[in-house]
């Protein structure tokens, strides 16, 4: 894991949190360059599961993490799906039925440095795909 401790870098302000869970998937799970929220740590008894089945703790435990831009330039590919491991994180056992976790607000990944692919399970908003496509990203929607 990286030791950002003694970094000059300022950490990046995410406009859309939901934004922010597809780019923590990468840095958490598929790069491994930052912890994922593990529940294990802590009592699981269910009391931070608010009423609809989110984890709070884990919700506030990514909202909280900081994305240096450091961070982000390690962000080649972005996969939007609703079986991300974060979200599962964030909601445990979410199927995915609603949109509740779909970024409102796409600026931040479109701000993305090193972005060349993004991987949609559904197909993105058509501005969307229109602005990764003017930067030269490649959208591969199932």
């Amino acid at each position: 894991m990286h030791d950002d401790s003694d970094t000059t870098e300022e950490p990046v302000e995410f406009a859309d949190f939901n934004a922010k869970l597809l780019v923590l998937d990468v840095l958490c799970y598929d790069l491994g360059v930052l912890e994922p929220y593990d529940g294990d740590e802590d009592e699981d008894s269910g009391e931070d599961l608010d009423v609809e089945g989110q984890d709070d703790r884990a919700r506030e435990y990514y909202d909280d993490l900081d994305l240096l831009p450091s961070h982000l330039a390690l962000v080649t590919e972005l996969t939007v799906d609703s079986d991300l491991e974060v979200l599962q994180d964030v909601h445990p056992g979410w199927d995915g039925s609603d949109d509740r976790y779909d970024p409102q607000n796409w600026d931040d990944v479109l701000d993305l440095p090193a972005l060349t692919t993004v991987y949609a399970a559904a197909p993105l908003p058509a501005h969307v795909t229109e602005r990764l496509a003017a930067k030269g990203v490649e959208v591969r929607s199932a």
